[in-house]
């Protein structure tokens, strides 16, 4: 085996290597893209849930001061 074709294996197992990097790197960004979509949606659910829980402080309140 002389030099050039030493080489040219050499190239070619580095490209396949960067080739499945940049693939392997897409499908990271994708599911880190799915994944702050999921956060978003459970971030809008607790808002809610903090408003709610709000709302039901103020009318216990209102309800202490009823004096039944």
């Amino acid at each position: 085996m002389d030099e050039a074709s030493f080489y040219n294996i050499i190239i070619t197992i580095l490209i396949i290597a960067l080739a499945f990097s940049f693939i392997l790197m897409y499908l990271m960004n994708v599911r880190i893209k799915q994944l702050r979509r999921e956060l978003k949606e459970i971030r809008n659910l607790i808002a809610v849930t903090d408003e709610e829980l709000t709302r039901l402080a103020k009318d216990i309140e209102d309800f202490k001061k009823i004096k039944i």
